[in-house]
């Protein structure tokens, strides 16, 4: 198929430039409900990602235009010429300034030895089912879950029903500009869902996970952490009406928010003008104190250890390493495509989905210390890229008035990072969360807290 698409390129006088992707997946699929096992399956797949660059000159300017198809190895020569044909129309009438395609580069970083290799994937998907349901054995009890609240519950924190998926993915990318490089790796993602019942009733909470490596202590962890956090949730009381309280943040809603400042270093955005960023200016903002921040030590990554989205090369075939882009809370440097580092007049370092921030300097228990709220999890939980603005639904969270600390659940929190960002305090603990390896906890002094509506 591959021979088949470069033909078509080739008999195309069009074409400037392309870019192709190959993907390959081989995988397996488990569906549980309760611990029952309801599907269980094999799934192959194979696609083609094709870009075509069309260049044209207006008044003398040289312009040039991108345009993606996907491509499947069932297509004929004819079906995908067709296709082809589509892309070059609509690469034609786009008309960006010009750019270059990178060329083909070794890399610079090798992804580890793959825990998964060795075995299929359906027999490590088993073999991680007997894991999970080990982990959520009811019979353990609420009493031997870590940090679970001690309360009577009509029954045990029990498992509802997960999802779990174990693929290999093998990736080439081509260009022609010379790129051919490939390499392989194994994702794997749970989605469950847990449930407790208390004296309010029922109650539910739901969480994914995604790996790269067959470490059964963190996915254990993980399942048996959300049975003891839903055995809070049943004893939650109602967020109060509340004011002038930090917010304290851990897990993928922290790396969430740190997450603003790693897009907002990114080539496009910056070229675009809707970063609020400046090269060789602090990220935190000029109305930042010394002391009453931690300044923000922030790298693109290349490879976190036991992220399924490591990699050696980006999208592009850019080959790819550390990047260090924002250093004692300073913006040094920018991160992304090949077509805005080059209007940037940047070197081309290439686009990267993961990256690391340093160690905070308070202890989760310090940051605990004063009367705070703080939420484990949200019914969804956004931050917006442009705006700072952040907020969600809260599902699950304590409230601390310096004496007590009581699970709540409803309500809300907003706030934004352009007030926050000059006051944000980050946990010296680290962890893998989201796309980050950074701070488990941030702690977010200005933010509007919404109790829960009671009815009446």
């Amino acid at each position: 198929m591959r021979e088949t698409i470069k033909a078509v390129l080739a008999a195309r006088p069009g074409v400037a430039d392309w870019l192709l992707v190959e993907l390959r997946k081989s995988g397996s699929e488990i569906y549980l409900i309760g611990d029952q096992t309801d599907i269980s399956r094999a799934v192959e797949s194979l696609n083609y990602t094709l870009l075509v660059y069309v260049d044209s000159e207006t008044s003398g300017q040289q312009s040039r235009g991108e345009a993606r198809v996907t491509l499947h190895p069932t297509m004929s020569e004819e079906e995908v010429a067709r296709a082809v044909d589509r892309a070059i129309f609509a690469a034609s009438r786009s008309r960006n300034p010009w750019y270059g395609l990178p060329e083909g580069a070794p890399p610079l970083v090798a992804l580890p030895p793959g825990g998964f290799e060795g075995r299929s994937p359906a027999s490590w998907a088993a073999e991680l089912r007997d894991a999970i349901l080990d982990a959520a054995d009811p019979s353990k009890g609420l009493a031997e879950r870590p940090g679970a609240m001690k309360g009577a519950l009509a029954s045990a924190p029990r498992l509802n029903s997960l999802e779990l998926f174990l693929t290999k993915r093998e990736t080439r990318i081509l260009s022609s500009r010379g790129v051919d490089v490939g390499f392989s790796s194994h994702e794997g993602y749970i989605e469950y869902v847990v449930e407790a019942e208390g004296e309010a009733g029922e109650v539910e909470l739901f969480d994914d996970l995604r790996f790269s490596e067959p470490d059964f202590d963190r996915i254990g962890g993980e399942i048996e952490g959300a049975l003891a956090l839903v055995g809070e949730r049943a004893h939650a009381l109602p967020l109060p009406a509340l004011a002038g309280l930090p917010l304290i943040l851990g897990g993928k809603e922290a790396a969430s928010v740190l997450a603003w400042f790693f897009d907002n270093a990114d080539a496009g955005r910056m070229w675009l003008g809707s970063s609020p960023f400046a090269l060789g200016a602090s990220v935190h903002g000029d109305s930042a104190r010394a002391g009453e921040y931690d300044p923000i030590e922030l790298a693109a990554e290349a490879i976190l250890r036991g992220h399924p989205a490591s990699a050696p090369f980006d999208e592009e075939g850019v080959p790819l390493a550390r990047h260090p882009l924002v250093q004692g809370g300073e913006l040094r440097g920018l991160a992304g495509s090949s077509r805005y580092s080059s209007y940037l007049k940047l070197p081309v370092v290439g686009g990267y989905r993961l990256f690391s921030v340093g160690a905070g300097s308070l202890g989760l228990e310090a940051m605990r210390a004063r009367p705070h709220l703080e939420v484990a999890r949200f019914s969804d939980f956004n931050v917006d890229p442009d705006s700072g603005d952040f907020g969600g639904e809260i599902r699950l969270g304590w409230h601390f008035d310096g004496k007590r600390r009581v699970p709540i659940s409803g309500g809300s929190v907003t706030g934004s990072l352009f007030e926050n960002r000059g006051r944000l305090r980050m946990s010296s603990e680290i962890g893998l969360a989201g796309s980050m390896l950074g701070p488990r906890n941030i702690l977010l002094p200005a933010v509007s807290i919404t109790g829960a509506a009671t009815g009446g």
